[in-house]
């Protein structure tokens, strides 16, 4: 595996990169501005984006290979360069947070409040890969690996907690971030030793450097490792209590709409939103007392009960449903077919009266005028038996004949409702 590796090329790139200078200053505010814009907007795209920049990746691999071949005054710059990214880092970060209208927790904020072994685990595999990247010129493993330690957005989170005077937020980010950064330069001094860098250490350095790399881990581990155990613990009280409610309200038709549990002290406090079809009386106290024989702890429990319609219930109202609709349906239809009864009636009535003479209908008036000229006067039956017949089946319609002689108009009507008729000049 040695074969191959020029270490003073390796050693020279890892100068390079892990000094303090005018573009590593200028990238770490930029890191950290991207990140906490993205955590306060709750933003994964962005915060990914902010850890694709990684300025701090540099003097801490600078830290590992400083440790690797005892190299204190490498190991200064390095801190000196770590601890001026902080700095701007973390001003920046309250700054924006100072300057923002979004002060609120998201989720991505609390999702890096909590580190437990496995964050301890991610960082040690990703060093390991970042020291394996440097070594053999890997460049573009560094991206993966500065997206799988994510150092800024931790940085930036603290940042978030001063500006919000919130410690356990600025705290809890704090040890991720330490977390991020020692197991990831340990694990740099690891692959590098297994490279051949540092061989000429001598034994009292080599026990050393063992001693500071098994110390750190330790004292990592264990905060870490019980964190772990409470996360684990939190999530297995959850699922139980779950269990036990969902069994209680599955003998009357309930289902749960929200549950919370958290520990306090030595009780469990449950905060459960049921859905039900009908209120109960006991159902805090029986729920209460399940959980405590299923946990072996005491149990503070708050039960809001909403109730919900039944199956049978439910189908009356989709009956209802289809009814009305089928009402809606049918005054749509009865409007059509009026409307398509009125132009039918208008038709007929032309139709009727084509053959006579010229005829004019208003609707509006429902008034019928038939215009006859001299040489096709109707005779005296011929025109009472027109009548007749608009009497039985148009009593509403208002019926006009004008004879039309010598420029006189002369008029007979049939007046609606047995009115008498009238004839003029």
């Amino acid at each position: 595996m040695r074969d191959g590796i020029d270490q003073k090329m390796v050693m020279d790139n890892v100068h390079e990169g892990g000094n303090f200078t005018g573009r590593y200053a200028f990238m770490a505010i930029m890191a950290c501005g991207i990140a906490m814009l993205g955590l306060l907007q709750s933003s994964a795209a962005v915060v990914i984006g902010a850890m694709l920049i990684s300025p701090l990746m540099g003097p801490i691999v600078q830290l590992g290979f400083s440790l690797c071949v005892v190299d204190f005054r490498m190991m200064g710059r390095s801190l000196l360069a770590l601890l001026a990214g902080v700095t701007l880092a973390l001003a920046t970060a309250t700054l924006i947070v100072a300057l923002s209208p979004l002060r609120d927790a998201t989720s991505e904020i609390m999702a890096r409040t909590q580190p437990n072994l496995f964050d301890l685990l991610v960082a040690l595999f990703s060093g390991l890969a970042g020291g394996y990247a440097v070594i053999t010129r890997k460049g573009e493993a560094i991206v993966g690996v500065a997206i799988a330690t994510a150092l800024m957005p931790p940085l930036a989170v603290v940042g978030f907690g001063l500006a919000t005077q919130n410690a356990a937020i600025a705290s809890g980010a704090f040890f991720l971030f330490m977390t991020n950064l020692l197991t990831i330069a340990l694990s740099v001094t690891l692959i590098a030793k297994w490279y051949g860098f540092g061989t000429r250490n001598s034994p009292q350095h080599t026990a050393w450097q063992a001693l500071v790399i098994a110390t750190t881990f330790i004292v990592l581990a264990i905060p870490l490792g019980i964190a772990l155990k409470r996360i684990g613990l939190e999530s297995w009280q959850n699922a139980q209590a779950r269990e036990v409610v969902q069994d209680y309200l599955e003998a009357s038709g309930g289902s749960i709409e929200r549950l919370k549990v958290e520990s306090k002290g030595n009780a469990l406090s449950v905060n459960a939103l049921v859905l039900v079809p009908a209120y109960s009386a006991e159902a805090k106290e029986a729920i209460r007392d399940r959980l405590e024989a299923k946990l072996k702890r005491p149990v503070a429990i708050v039960v809001h009960q909403t109730l919900e319609a039944s199956g049978s219930l439910q189908r009356d109202r989709a009956d209802m449903d289809d009814l009305r609709a089928h009402i809606d349906d049918m005054k749509r239809q009865l409007v059509e077919l009026r409307e398509s009864h009125e132009a039918l009636h208008e038709a007929r009535m032309t139709d009727l009266l084509r053959g006579l003479s010229d005829i004019s209908i208003d609707p509006a008036k429902h008034r019928i005028i038939v215009t006859v000229s001299s040489g096709d006067a109707l005779a005296a039956g011929e025109e009472a038996a027109l009548k007749d017949h608009f009497r039985s089946s148009l009593p509403d319609w208002e019926v006009v004949i004008e004879s039309v002689s010598g420029g006189s108009v002369h008029a007979a009507a049939h007046a609606p409702d047995g009115a008498q008729e009238a004839s003029g000049t």
